[in-house]
């Protein structure tokens, strides 16, 4: 008895869908460097999300639930969405956008099926600030 199994869990910048229903995903990423000038306010961080699970011994419908924790411990509202779950190598692929204003730190999101963690997903976001100097007039 098992599943369902995880195939894939990442945060990507883009999905592209094939003719051949193969999902092609561009840069893949777990980090995020942002470098800015003076005392800006940090940029929205805009991602795709994409599960990726695999049956295994499960048929039925279940709840799918990713639910991010932040730096600070502050839990973000989860993206929850109904499943339904074939068996055996069936399975399915679940992408949503992921919007939120960042802190700097290190981010967890876990990945629940009906309440039980299947993985969790680590994101870190590194602010880099310069600032500029100018030269002085002679």
């Amino acid at each position: 008895m098992g599943g369902p199994w995880v195939a894939a869990a990442v945060f990507c910048e883009k999905v592209l869908q094939e003719q051949d229903g193969v999902d092609t995903l561009v840069r893949i990423v777990d980090r995020i460097t942002m470098v800015l000038q003076g005392e800006v306010p940090l940029p929205q961080v805009q991602l795709i999300l994409l599960v990726i699970l695999k049956s295994g011994f499960q048929r039925g419908t279940f709840e799918l639930s990713v639910e991010g924790t932040a730096p600070s411990g502050v839990t973000m509202s989860p993206a929850q969405v109904p499943v339904l779950l074939e068996g055996e190598d069936r399975g399915i692929s679940v992408k949503t956008h992921l919007v939120f204003q960042p802190e700097e730190g290190l981010y967890w999101f876990d990945v629940k099926v009906d309440d039980v963690l299947l993985t969790r997903m680590p994101l870190r976001v590194i602010v880099q600030r310069v600032r500029l100097t100018g030269r002085q007039p002679s």
